[in-house]
């Protein structure tokens, strides 16, 4: 059944690529490498060792299938010209100074966690505090500090003038300090994902670029798991793959469908989280870092079907598959249109793609989407309602 999969994800691989101009970021062409890597991650490392069951494949079918399915769908539609192009100067240079500003709160974190840490070594009490883990902060760092420094790269990369080429400088340097700081591969992913996606529609860099990039990246991971973990080089090998990409999987073989205690508490959580903090129900949200399954392998992520199909099963998985996609077609079409603010748009989403071999990255952080997105959307705002041109007008007219 696996050799199936891989055959049949090839095969929606070379369609999403034939319906979308050849584009590598498309989310059915995306996610069709994603499960193909993964699945002869599985075959070359953990075909002898770990048995997958066939409702994991089945599972996969329908997941992938309905995401090529919907996105496909959706970019093949005609769309008016995207109304929000160019972000406000000015409120550019309000989220950069912020991000300097912000960067003293780094500091003080990284000075907690390591005051307070209780391992004798540095770089896993910051990754331990990071998780919220005897750091002396009640939560993860993060909230809003990440917010602005994760727009403003973005936002300076898209806009990008040579003769200004400090202030892309300053927006990289200050998201990641924060990967580096609190030991996050996530980040590093997160700052290449997004980087790659706005120079490819850019057409500033094409996949050679990008070929040379996951080189680098995969070598950027190796290190900063070496220094988190205080190993020796040599002591990186295949059991990293294993951990955090076979893992995966073994870990989903161990849920049981529609065994979660609420209604919809996975997939609609920023529902209970409202009602729970609004005093109208007494039911709490599922935390989000999920427990820890030990056996056959240790982690405590369940791929991206995981919300869905504890919730409701194989037809959750069927079902969000298809809305996932069909969202993501339509902003990868709009994306194509040109808009400066889709492709940003597209570029901070298109990590809901890259992970989801690992969680769900769309409707379980749904809030603090949600807040990126409007973070994100302010400066064009104000630039299509010409907001601070108007205010100008009236200071001058008093």
């Amino acid at each position: 059944m696996t050799y199936f999969l891989l055959i049949f994800f090839v095969f929606l691989l070379f369609i999403g690529l034939l319906c979308s101009q050849n584009n590598i970021f498309s989310p059915s062409g995306l996610t069709s490498v994603i499960w193909i890597f993964v699945l002869i991650s599985y075959v070359w490392l953990g075909k002898d060792q770990y048995n997958l069951s066939m409702n994991l494949h089945l599972c996969l079918f329908f997941w992938v299938s309905g995401i090529c399915a919907g996105s496909l769908f959706f970019q093949s539609a005609t769309y008016h010209d995207p109304k929000l192009d160019n972000p406000s100067k000015t409120i550019r240079d309000i989220y950069l100074i912020a991000s300097i500003l912000f960067l003293p709160k780094l500091f003080e974190f990284a000075v907690i966690a390591i005051v307070n840490g209780n391992t004798g070594y540095i770089p896993l009490d910051l990754r331990l505090a990071a998780l919220g883990k005897g750091s002396g902060y009640d939560e993860p760092f993060g909230g809003f500090f990440v917010l602005i420094w994760q727009v403003s790269f973005i936002l300076e990369l898209l806009c990008y003038e040579k003769r200004k080429k400090w202030r892309l400088i300053v927006a990289t340097i200050c998201f990641m300090l924060f990967g580096i700081i609190t030991m996050a591969k996530i980040i590093l992913l997160n700052i290449f994902v997004s980087g790659c996606v706005i120079l490819y529609f850019k057409k500033v860099i094409r996949m050679k670029h990008i070929s040379i990039g996951l080189v680098i990246l995969a070598l950027s991971f190796v290190v900063l798991q070496m220094v988190r973990m205080s190993q020796q080089i040599t002591d990186i090998d295949d059991s990293i793959i294993t951990m955090y990409v076979i893992g995966n999987l073994t870990a989903f073989d161990s849920l049981e469908p529609f065994s979660a205690e609420h209604w919809g508490e996975n997939t609609f959580r920023i529902v209970y989280a409202t009602l729970y903090k609004l005093n109208i129900s007494d039911i709490e949200p599922v935390d989000a870092l999920l427990k820890w399954e030990e056996k056959p392998i240790l982690t405590n992520t369940y791929t991206a079907m995981y919300p869905f199909y504890v919730d409701f099963g194989h037809a959750g998985v069927i079902i969000f598959s298809i809305v996932i996609g069909s969202f993501l077609g339509w902003l990868f079409k709009k994306s194509l249109m040109g808009s400066k603010f889709y492709i940003a748009f597209y570029a901070i989403t298109l990590n809901v793609i890259v992970m989801q071999y690992a969680a769900d990255l769309l409707f379980t952080n749904l809030t603090s989407n949600i807040k990126l997105f409007i973070v994100l959307v302010i400066p064009f705002v104000f630039t299509k309602h010409n907001l601070l041109v108007v205010k100008n007008k009236l200071n001058r007219g008093l």
